[in-house]
């Protein structure tokens, strides 16, 4: 039996605005799971639902077997953490994390044990007496982290609660989430926009757009398989052009019928030919981007605007605007998909 199970979900605003339009999934009993996609989605309202802060228009939601759709907010077991950290400037650490607690009439000494357990978990135990003013925003999501598990909850939901750190800090915290969420055990839900996050952290990926589910899939089924042109361009770079018939040199037959556009991850490009049988395209430099790690170049050619990724670039490379250049890449790597944006496979004929 799955552990959490949200099926057919559907949420109507006034006015007609449908929020989320028909939605299931199911997430496992220690799984890391991430809602994906760009503002208005539906990722956070759904989130709602499942913690009772928004109802359903229909649909059901179930945890662990029993019906949770049914269940007041502060019935249904589950820990939250929010996007602005969301403590209590007048509490300490301590006692804002012992917050949860207190509402559930927990015994002093088993609170105070739970609490010294959760602060350690997120190594904020030295920091135990302290108010949050004297703390970094790091520091303060975790108070918040803390808050959420120490109650035990069956469920751990997080809206997007990394958006308010600076980038460095994000990357720290997301692996620490991540850690954290495994060594308890508790089944996790976490919204964000940020596609690198959410493969950085995710157990599965559901990416949604317009208050559906377009692919639900592991981060790398995500990123190397997508299954609709939404998916394939939201998640990383995609450089997507309109297929003709002839083919921008592609073997004969490779491409199916209905293929309507085609596309290729930057990486999969290469100034220059390459390998025998590879396909070459030519045209001239249009913009070079250095990164540090990587390089990108953008390409202009009688197919379409292409940008090539570079790895390791050397610290002289420089490509200016107009320099010829041909790109290469293996046709094998090349994705299809049709006028509805589904994923079309390719065919070959020898």
């Amino acid at each position: 039996m799955d552990y959490l199970a949200v099926e057919n979900a559907s949420k109507t605003f006034g006015g007609g605005v449908r929020a989320l339009d028909g939605v299931s999934f199911s997430v496992e009993r220690d799984e890391f799971f991430t809602l994906l996609g760009p503002s208005g989605c539906g990722k956070t309202t759904l989130l709602r639902s499942i913690a009772g802060f928004a109802d359903l228009t229909e649909g059901t939601i179930t945890l662990d077997g029993a019906r949770l759709d049914r269940t007041p907010p502060h019935r249904r077991d589950i820990g939250m953490v929010f996007q602005d950290y969301a403590v209590f400037p007048h509490l300490t650490v301590a006692e804002n994390v012992a917050f949860g607690l207190k509402a559930r009439k927990t015994p002093a000494a088993e609170s105070a044990a739970r609490v010294a357990e959760a602060l350690a978990t997120v190594r904020l135990g030295a920091l135990a007496a302290r108010l949050p003013a004297a703390l970094s925003g790091g520091q303060q999501q975790r108070i918040g982290l803390a808050r959420a598990m120490v109650i035990r909850p069956k469920l751990l939901l997080m809206d997007e609660p990394l958006s308010n750190l600076d980038a460095k800090l994000r990357i720290e915290l997301r692996d620490e989430i991540r850690d954290i969420q495994k060594s308890v055990g508790t089944a996790a839900i976490y919204v964000t926009h940020d596609q690198e996050e959410a493969l950085a952290i995710s157990d599965r990926i559901c990416v949604m757009n317009a208050g559906r589910i377009e692919q639900i899939g592991t981060p790398q089924e995500i990123y190397a398989d997508p299954r609709t042109i939404f998916v394939a361009s939201f998640v990383g770079t995609m450089n997507v052009t309109p297929w003709d018939a002839a083919g921008p040199g592609f073997p004969p037959g490779f491409a199916p019928d209905r293929a309507h556009v085609w596309a290729i991850r930057p990486e999969h490009l290469r100034i220059g030919e390459g390998r025998p049988g590879a396909v070459a395209i030519r045209g001239e430099v249009d913009k070079y981007t250095y990164l540090g790690r990587e390089a990108h170049v953008a390409v202009r050619t009688p197919d379409g605007r292409f940008v090539i990724q570079v790895a390791d670039p050397a610290p002289g490379l420089r490509m200016q605007p107009g320099t010829p250049v041909s790109v290469g890449f293996d046709p094998a790597n090349a994705l299809f998909f049709d006028e509805a944006g589904r994923r079309v496979a390719t065919t070959r004929t020898s």
